[in-house]
């Protein structure tokens, strides 16, 4: 396959400029890699002898080997997976569903504070005092090179949930003002709609006419090492769809300034903590004090695709409802600082190369079964690390020539490491899909594993989330665990030592014969959802039984 991609190319290469011969180059590199004829990391697990999990553990491997150097949004090493995934959808038979052949273009502007000049000041009363970056107040960047001077208003959680009976904004004059909460959220919501809330504090507030956030721990160290840590931000070119619009400031404070900005408010920091370690309410006011911030900005515009791939639905009457399946393709790229082991690339072969080889094998298993009678769209979205941004993009401007998306089921770091007798299914409560993922669980031996961790609201922390707020119903699935079990300890040890770390590689233990056995299951299950009689609907008592959740 790379051999005939290298003789199509011979004719132009001699007007292309190096760079682009040395891209053509890895890509074959890349192919090739999947096809066994490049050495990979010496130890990396082998799947046994005809495995059914060898395909897609060759494609981890592909798409988390060191060359991509961590697949970073718009990076080379990204649009490289990007092209390999392509690939694999062309030679399964696919149908291109892109804007641009298999790819949807998505603009994005990554913006960074100028930090040498980012200047805070604190008003109470007549006096100014200032404030420092890093050791006061982190800041995030935003888009918008802003001043801003307004008044704080401490809000409690600061969520807005009207049909769970709280709505800590009420009452409020926010018009103008820089909004103070707590991060963390009350006890006793239902998993879904604490991630909801948790997600959508920031509309939520710029609807009630805020300019700006900023966060609290309620607990925990603070490290100050007098930067700002503020790195850069990305965010969607087109500002209808970007999440933080009207946001002029945004940041997390040190918990150690508190007892400032709540002099003279009747509020006091010792108890707002003790509330919230018992899991009560929040008292809420306007503050006596002011900030000040000058953060100007540098900006730079890239893009990154969205790969799009299409299988046409077989029965004429319901070939317009699509099925999308869905894996985030990117990860964060290489480490900035200094590096003590040699090693500075996030791999993510966990997280998210594995639901990418996943979408890749499903593709395959559902083009032999044949018979899907709905449209099935397998999409590798980009920018999840981001924000979500790449699905939020695909979700709301889908590139599909025709048909609308009914249903999304997505992988994200699925974490075959422990044998799997269960699966975890964010948000298996809220829609009638959960009948599908019922059969096909328990036809199979296993169970759905209530999660254990409603706290981590995982339901919002991936691309599932831009579906369902879109008035979609979607799932996303983790191998499962019960509490208390050595697969428990497996799995928190995981996330502890390797999410997010240089270690997420392939060269971690890998248990394939759950990889094996989840793919086939959410192979099976997808083509049960396509073939499903009745189109896919939100429970009535959903909180999601909407036609958008957050537009």
């Amino acid at each position: 396959m790379c051999h005939m991609n290298v003789i199509r190319s011979t004719r132009q290469a001699v007007r292309l400029r190096s760079s682009r011969v040395r891209t053509l180059r890895a890509q074959c590199a890349l192919l090739s890699m999947a096809a066994g004829t490049l050495p990979l990391a010496a130890q990396a697990p082998v799947p046994p002898a005809g495995s059914p999990s060898a395909a897609w553990w060759s494609h981890v491997q592909v798409l988390a080997h060191d060359s991509l150097k961590g697949r970073d949004t718009g990076s080379p090493g990204h649009e490289s997976a990007a092209r390999y995934v392509a690939e694999q959808f062309r030679a399964l038979g696919l149908q291109p569903g892109g804007t641009d052949g298999w790819f949807q273009r998505v603009g994005f502007v990554q913006t960074r504070l100028d930090e040498a000049n980012v200047s805070l000041a604190l008003r109470s009363g007549t006096t100014w005092e200032p404030l420092t970056p890093g050791r006061d107040l982190r800041l995030t960047a935003r888009l918008a090179n802003a001043n801003v001077e307004a008044p704080l208003v401490f809000v409690g959680y600061g969520l807005s949930l009207p049909e769970a009976g709280i709505d800590e904004l009420a009452g409020l004059d926010l018009a103008g003002k820089i909004v103070v909460h707590v991060n963390a959220a009350p006890p006793g919501l239902p998993a879904p709609l604490l991630a909801h809330g948790t997600r959508s504090r920031w509309i939520a507030m710029q609807r009630a006419g805020a300019v700006g956030i900023l966060a609290v721990g309620a607990g925990g160290a603070w490290s100050d090492d007098g930067s700002s840590r503020a790195g850069s931000t990305m965010a969607l070119a087109d500002t209808s769809l970007d999440d933080t619009r009207g946001q002029r400031i945004g940041g997390t404070l040190n918990p150690a300034l508190m007892p400032r900005l709540l002099a003279g408010s009747g509020l006091d920091w010792s108890d707002i903590t003790a509330r919230v370690r018992a899991g009560e309410s929040l008292p809420r006011a306007a503050l006596t004090v002011s900030l000040r911030a000058t953060l100007p900005t540098i900006k730079r515009e890239l893009t990154s695709p969205n790969v799009v791939a299409i299988l046409p639905g077989v029965d004429a009457s319901l070939r317009d409802e699509v099925i999308v399946l869905s894996a985030h393709l990117d990860h964060v790229g290489t480490f900035a600082g200094p590096v003590l082991t040699g090693d500075s690339i996030f791999n993510g072969a966990m997280d998210n190369a594995s639901g990418a080889a996943t979408l890749i094998e499903t593709a395959r298993a559902i083009v032999a079964a044949g018979g899907n009678r709905r449209t099935i769209a397998f999409v590798a979205v980009t920018a999840e690390e981001k924000g979500l941004l790449g699905s939020r993009f695909f979700a709301a401007k889908p590139s599909l020539a025709s048909g609308r998306i009914v249903a999304n089921l997505n992988t994200d770091m699925f974490l075959p490491l422990i044998p799997l007798r269960g699966v975890f299914v964010y948000g298996f409560e809220e829609s009638d899909l959960a009948d599908n993922v019922e059969t096909v669980v328990r036809a199979r031996g296993l169970e759905v594993i209530p999660d254990p961790e409603p706290e981590q609201v995982r339901f919002v922390r991936s691309d599932q989330y831009s579906f369902i707020r879109m008035g979609i119903p979607a799932l996303a699935f983790k191998v499962g665990y019960k509490p208390g079990t050595p697969e428990e300890t497996t799995w928190s040890a995981w996330v502890r030592d390797h999410y997010h770390k240089l270690s997420d590689d392939v060269t971690q233990p890998v248990d394939f014969d759950a990889a094996a056995g989840f793919n086939a299951m959410y192979a099976e299950l997808a083509l049960q959802v396509a073939n499903r009689e009745t189109t896919p609907a939100w429970r009535a008592d959903s909180f999601f039984n909407r036609p958008t959740i957050v537009p």
